[in-house]
């Protein structure tokens, strides 16, 4: 009796979602139907500083300024970058001037390499 009743029931969920199936391709055959009618992107995304972080919220990278630390002066727009323990490895930006300035570090605050 139990196997009965249990096949029955499967039966009529199939049945049901084959009556439904046919309904619908026969209401909405062929349309898209999207979540959102229109979908506009921005045309710019503005920020003063941009932080890539790993899953640990720790940071990989940073777009914006450099506060101007010795042995440097403000630096605008800068991009850097960090290693695992969160020194700076590698610094790219321009100084007052429009002049562009790169620099290596070795991990520990010493500069490795740098522009002129």
């Amino acid at each position: 009796m139990r196997r009965t009743k249990l096949s029955l029931v499967v039966i009529l969920a199939l049945l049901a979602g084959l009556a439904g199936g046919m309904l619908l391709s026969q209401t909405r055959m062929g349309e898209t139907v999207l979540a959102r009618e229109s979908f506009k992107p921005e045309e710019f995304v503005r920020a003063k500083e941009f932080r890539l972080v790993d899953e640990n919220g720790r940071t990989l990278a940073v777009l914006g300024g450099h506060p101007g630390k010795e042995p440097f002066l403000p630096i605008e727009p800068a991009l850097r970058f960090y290693d695992n323990n969160g020194e700076l490895v590698l610094l790219l930006g321009l100084v007052p001037g429009n002049r562009p300035k790169l620099a290596l570090f070795d991990g520990q605050g010493k500069t490795m390499w740098e522009t002129p």
